[in-house]
């Protein structure tokens, strides 16, 4: 669970991270690969089978640059249109604030190696997540992936893919967007920076946009584009490449609308804060994160340590949750403040026509 402080707006929480439910962490290689099995599926009788959460997590080796990718896979009976990445302590009883050299290097739709998915792929079945240290390293942090799974009523999910070699020089930021195929809407999107073990490249934002990488706005309706953006710290990597997923589907019937939060984040060194958009009285069907200082460039050392399915107060969920309320990211900075930094949360919500 997440322990946290309120501040005057009620929209910036300062967080101790501690556990994500009941999952439990395992050291893998990058390569490696962590399954969760399978639960129940909902029986016949459930006239709404509504969304469900798997999850995986595993330890990132301290020291390790290479970082640690672990994936999750939908439960029998279901079918992935999404998922969600967290970073923090395994121990639940461990009351430290991570290092800020924690921080999510990709969450995106993949193969159950935890390689991601091409362009044009379809029904994608397993959702990986990536994590790693950057300046810093501590033992007893771990990656958690999360795959957000529906019944199997919509059997069309495509995957649009688009790479950019960017940002390959330091303290610069790129973006790089993937559109849907007409007739289809965004159900949820990722985001990877590659190569993994690069230790200032990291993605910094994975978002619903519209074809240009442009933020939506609170109420847009029917998603159609993913935008991912990549930022480099204090050395640039020449080799650096930023990836955007976007999971499409057909509507079949169902609205989906954008609940945008934008709020104050973190802005003095070494600190973070836990930022959460709701959907009320809707479905969750997935959500994304970005950041970005109004005032000029970012300083370079802030960076994502989660964009995550959660409750209503930015605790990540369990595994086997079913139709979280919210989504939720925590974002950090480095050792240099940042005075101006505003975080940018999007739930995206699924309310029935007829409803």
């Amino acid at each position: 669970m997440v322990d946290r402080d309120l501040d005057r707006g009620g929209a910036v929480r300062k967080v101790v991270p501690r556990s994500v439910g009941s999952i439990s962490g395992a050291a893998v290689a990058l390569s490696a690969v962590i399954l969760v099995g399978a639960f129940a599926a909902p029986a016949a009788a459930d006239p709404v089978p509504g969304i469900q959460v798997a999850t995986a997590s595993a330890l990132i080796p301290a020291g390790s640059a290479a970082g640690t990718t672990v994936v999750a896979s939908c439960p029998s009976g279901t079918r992935l249109i999404g998922g969600g990445v967290w970073t923090g302590k395994a121990d639940p009883g461990d009351p430290a604030v991570p290092t800020n050299g924690l921080r999510v290097k990709g969450t995106y739709p993949s193969d159950a190696s935890g390689a991601p998915l091409t362009d044009g792929t379809a029904t994608p079945d397993f959702w990986s997540a990536a994590g790693n240290f950057g300046g810093r390293s501590e033992p007893g942090d771990q990656v958690t992936s999360f795959a957000l799974c529906a019944a199997k009523k919509n059997q069309h999910r495509v995957v649009s893919v688009a790479s950019v070699n960017a940002p390959t020089a330091a303290h610069q930021t790129a973006l790089v967007t993937a559109t849907c195929p007409a007739g289809t809407t965004i159900v949820g999107g990722g985001a990877l920076g590659t190569p993994v073990g690069s230790p200032a490249f990291k993605p910094i934002g994975s978002y619903p946009s519209d074809a240009e990488g442009n933020m939506l706005p609170d109420g847009a309706v029917n998603p159609a584009s993913w935008t991912a953006v990549g930022g480099n710290g204090g050395s640039g990597d020449p080799t650096a490449i930023t990836t955007a997923f976007a999971v499409c589907a057909k509507p079949q019937g169902v609205l989906s609308t954008i609940t945008r939060v934008d709020a104050a984040g973190p802005r003095s060194g070494n600190s973070f804060a836990v930022i959460t958009a709701s959907c009320a009285g809707t479905r969750l069907l997935g959500g994304g994160v970005n950041f970005d200082n109004p005032a000029g460039p970012l300083e370079g050392g802030e960076h994502l340590r989660g964009s995550y399915p959660s409750d209503a107060a930015g605790d990540p969920v369990a595994d086997g949750t079913r139709d979280p309320a919210a989504w939720s990211a925590v974002v950090s900075t480095g050792s240099e403040p940042s005075p101006n930094l505003t975080v940018h949360v999007f739930a995206i919500c699924a309310a029935n026509r007829a409803a």
